[in-house]
């Protein structure tokens, strides 16, 4: 059945109370501000009798009637012709008709051209003007422009669920149970902080870069909730990546006039990360955006070249703490105050917070200095868990799947070439990586999107499972990538390279991709 034939379906289907709610949220959307549902019990989906079903205060001292009804269309005319008499009754509502700027009808059933006249006609009377939003207008409204509200109020998923608000962005990215969390109180980086607002203040698009784990979205985030507080025309979304093309969800959620602040975390792992760019590049005169980006150090020039077209946008680096930050983020976050304990985190996290916090939360389980003796031992101990669980499986291959995953960032099932390629470079059947697949979901090493697309859950995690499989237990050769994958995936290449490099033993990862290495130099 075609989306618009659900929707509609499903509005038909919805009693009062529970249309109340959903209409009251589609005109906030709308641009109504400030719904005060005083036909709506709280809580609930009942309704209280009362005239109007919704106020709305406007700025300039007026209101805004909202009625809504869920009957059928043989008797919604009768109906409303009863609220608007009842709005322009004083006795009734307390409010001189002189202060009713507009009555706004939300219903899901047709009304006849003859009978919207007449109801216009109604209005007009007294001056106020009419708006209505029936069936169809709500329903393609709900599918081309929020798809949100289908989703809350209706159970039907019309996008791809990546473009988010903040609390959710948060909530799903808290949800891995192996993610280092942001829910830590804002520490130190002031002066980036003022910074940071002020290019948000005065640019359409920032990017702030640092290494992986530095402490990026942590200072976005701050930076996004305090711009959202002081300027509150702002519709605010966040990116959260599920590894599928974004241009559908974009054309849905950005369509309208207003403001809009949209947060890309990791822009450089997003899929489509260009059509956010290209917002800018085709707003209108009534569109304005604010684009907040984070990026890797090493992957900054790749998204300053997708920026280009739009001025490339201004920048910010965040740096490593110093080592006093870090022993003070451990002392007001997890309340570890032995020096010998501080020292060894300080030594390991090299100002790197999310090193130290993972080293924090390992220390604080095991109570023993030797649980974090270098950052290979307090990855293996960290991860502990789902190392022992793959182990357990006795099944060489689901390792390799997650490594595998781990270097494409993404694996789409529907992609024929890219099934193709894991088959011929890595032996693995379709059949068998996506049952590999399903199981790594089911352990939540992976996450699994439309049972077609797989992403490893968290990036830190995905950086260990590739330093896992390709350097550690060598299940799969470094040489393969080398010599099947370069160059047709050499930004791949990069970007799985380089936390690798930066993170684990530098020596030792070298010498195992130096001769072959060497090997594709002669040859070119």
């Amino acid at each position: 059945m075609a989306k618009i034939n659900q929707i509609q379906n499903a509005l038909k289907e919805l009693d009062g109370g529970a249309f109340q709610k959903l209409a009251d949220s589609y005109l906030l959307r709308k641009g109504y501000p400030q719904i005060n549902p005083i036909g709506s019990v709280a809580g609930s989906n009942k309704v209280r009798k009362g005239t109007p079903d919704t106020l709305i205060p406007t700025s300039d001292g007026k209101y805004v009637f909202g009625e809504y009804t869920t009957i059928s269309s043989d008797k919604v005319y009768s109906k409303f012709s009863d609220d608007i008499a009842k709005c322009l009754d004083e006795d009734k509502t307390g409010i001189a008709t002189t202060k009713i700027k507009e009555i706004v009808l939300c219903y899901t059933s047709d009304l006849s051209a003859k009978e919207i006249d007449n109801l216009r006609e109604q209005c007009e009377e007294s001056k106020i003007n009419l708006n209505l939003f029936g069936l169809g207008a709500i329903s393609y409204d709900l599918l081309e422009k929020h798809p949100g509200i289908a989703k809350d109020y209706l159970g039907i998923e019309v996008d791809t669920g990546q473009i988010v608000s903040l609390d959710e962005f948060v909530t799903q990215y808290e949800r891995n149970k192996l993610a280092t969390t942001l829910q830590t109180e804002f520490h130190f980086r002031e002066d980036e902080k003022k910074e940071l607002i002020s290019l948000i203040q005065d640019n359409s698009l920032v990017i702030i870069s640092g290494q992986a784990g530095v402490g990026k979205s942590r200072i976005a985030i701050e930076c996004y909730r305090q711009f959202i507080k002081e300027n509150k025309s702002y519709k605010a979304f966040c990116i959260f990546n599920q590894g599928i093309d974004l241009f559908e969800d974009i054309k849905s959620y950005f369509s309208d006039s207003g403001d809009f602040i949209i947060f890309v975390d990791d822009a450089n792992r997003i899929s489509g990360f260009q059509y956010i760019v290209h917002l800018l590049q085709t707003k209108r005169s009534d569109q304005n955006f604010k684009i907040l980006v984070t990026v890797r150090d090493y992957a900054l020039d790749k998204i300053k070249e997708i920026c280009q077209p739009i001025g490339g946008g201004a920048e910010i680096t965040i740096n490593p703490f110093t080592d006093e930050e870090i022993k003070k983020l451990l002392q007001d976050e997890f309340e570890i105050n032995n020096h010998l304990y501080l020292d060894r985190i300080v030594d390991i996290a090299q100002g790197n917070p999310r090193v130290a916090v993972m080293a924090a939360q390992v220390a604080k389980e095991s109570n023993t200095l030797e649980s974090i003796r270098d950052v290979t031992e307090l990855y293996d101990k960290y991860y502990s868990s789902i190392k022992t669980d793959l182990e357990a499986l006795e099944d060489g291959d689901i390792l390799k799947v997650a490594g595998i995953v781990a270097f494409f960032r993404n694996v789409d099932r529907t992609n024929d070439a890219l099934m193709s390629t894991i088959k011929n470079v890595f032996g693995i059947s379709a059949d068998n990586f996506w049952k590999a697949s399903k199981k790594l979901h089911d352990m939540e090493v992976l996450d699994m999107f439309e049972n077609e697309v797989v992403k490893v859950s968290d990036q830190v995690l995905s950086t260990y499972l590739f330093y896992l499989v390709f350097f550690k237990e060598k299940l799969i050769d470094f040489s393969i990538l080398i010599n099947e994958l370069f160059p047709q995936y050499k930004q791949r290449l990069i970007d799985a390279i380089n936390p690798i490099l930066n993170t684990f033993n530098f020596d030792e990862v070298k010498k195992i991709m130096e001769s072959e290495v060497d090997k594709v130099w002669g040859v070119i």
